[in-house]
This record gives C-alpha cells, structure tokens and sequence, in this order.
C-alpha cells in the first residue's frame, strides 16, 4: 500500500492547528504522516507538533508557499523515504476533513485512475457553501474582470461536474499528487512567492499531459481568509503580481 505525506505550512497558523481535532485522528491512520512546516519558528506550535507526535521541521527564514512545499517534499524524500508510488498531500493549516472523508479519500486515490485529484471544498461546517475551488485557466481578458465586479478565474459549476471529471486546476488549498508526477514537473515554481502557485503548477502537469480530476464525493471545509478579494489592497496587489507574472511566462 502507497504512503501519505500531509504538508502543511504554518505561518502564525497556531490555532487553526491546535483546534483541529481531526487532523490528529487522521494522523493515526497507518501509513498515513503529518509534516508540519513552522515558517516562523512558533515555539507553542513546535511543542503542540511534538506532544502529538506529529512531524515538524523548520528553517533559519521564511519561505513562500511553494518554496515551503518544495521543502516538505524534499524532506520526505531524504528523510522519510518517500517514494514515487506515495502520496504527497498540500493540506492548508486552515482545511479540516473529518477522519471518515479522509477514508473516503484514501479509496478514491486507490481506486480511481490519475495521479492528480483535488476534493471537494466547502465555506462552512455544514457544507452548505460551496467553494469555488476548482476553475478554469484564466486568459488576458481576465485582467479586466475586478472592475466589473467579476472574479478573475471563472469557477467550474460543481453541481454539473461528476466524480473523476478532469478540470483545469483548483486550490491549492487541498491537492493530492503522486510523488512521481510532483517531481516530474520539479513541484512548486519558486517564482511565486504568494499567490498562483497552485494554478501555475496545475498549468504545467496539464502541459505533461497529467489531468487534474475532481474528487466530487469527498467533501471538506476550507476557512480561507480571501485576503486577495479587496481590490487594491496589499494582497490584491501580490495576487495581481502573481497573476500577471503566470500569463506573461507560463510555458
């Protein structure tokens, strides 16, 4: 059976951890391992990681969210063996799935074709709002999008997609790649500091011919912040960057 490596980046991401109950369940599963990378070198979040046996590791500076990713990935290689059957999991410090979807998961993984899969997100415990989370490729036109009150990448309808369908990219909030396909595209493009870095990634296993498909069935909550919505302020401007930088250079 193929083993799981849950990354997950903390910058300051202390109580969204602590009161994830689930992830600790999750955790126990065999051949399951939670990575937990302290961008800020948290002593409270180190202490938490270590009291519940959880794997933690840091560095000497910050590094962006790929950056960061890359690093996990890494590690999992030269330290815990990883190989190029396992999977590699890029979990948000701000997800939570509950034990039984996660199962769910691990079956879809098993048992459906691909090496690329993204669940399904929702806004609230109750799963009543959905996330946009998965989307099309945007074009230049896209640009203009925020001054008409429009998002930027257009969201796929979830409720007409089905179980396996293949779309173009979704959040990287919650994506599940082989080890394999992750190295053959050499992971995150470090270029990205904040912002695109998952829709750049999903570009270029698109281009290698690896389809991005859809985990429709098994559910879990994203409580993203959505820094980026607030047209001109500081992390508009970074997503702007960033966006501007993927359509000019992507390959």
């Amino acid at each position: 059976m193929s083993n799981v490596y849950i990354a997950i980046v903390s910058h300051g991401h202390y109580d969204y951890i602590e009161k994830n109950k689930e992830l600790l369940k999750i955790a126990e599963l065999n051949n399951v391992q939670v990575i937990i990378k302290d961008n800020i070198k948290d002593i409270k979040l180190e202490k938490y990681i270590k009291d519940h046996n959880l794997g933690y590791i840091t560095t000497d500076e910050p590094l962006g969210f790929g950056e960061n990713n890359n690093f996990i990935f890494n590690y999992s290689k030269q330290k815990l063996n990883a190989k190029n059957e396992d999977w590699f999991i890029i979990f948000n410090p701000d997800v939570v799935i509950t034990l039984d979807e996660f199962k769910k998961l691990i079956v879809s993984l098993t048992t459906q074709d691909g090496t690329f899969f993204a669940p399904n997100l929702f806004k609230n415990d109750e799963m009543i709002e959905s996330e946009n989370s998965v989307r099309y490729f945007p074009k230049l036109i896209n640009l203009f999008n925020p001054f008409l009150m429009k998002p930027i990448n257009l969201p796929y309808n979830k409720n007409i997609l089905n179980e396996g369908d293949i779309v173009e990219w979704a959040s990287g909030a919650f994506l599940c790649i082989k080890y394999s396909a992750f190295e053959l595209v050499n992971g995150f493009n470090e270029k990205y500091f904040m912002y695109y870095e998952d829709v750049d990634l999903c570009y270029r296993l698109n281009k290698a011919n690896i389809s991005l498909r859809f985990l429709k069935e098994v559910n879990a909550v994203h409580k993203g912040e959505y820094k980026n919505r607030s047209i001109f302020s500081k992390h508009f401007l970074w997503y702007l960057n960033s966006l501007i930088r993927f359509l000019f250079t992507k390959r």
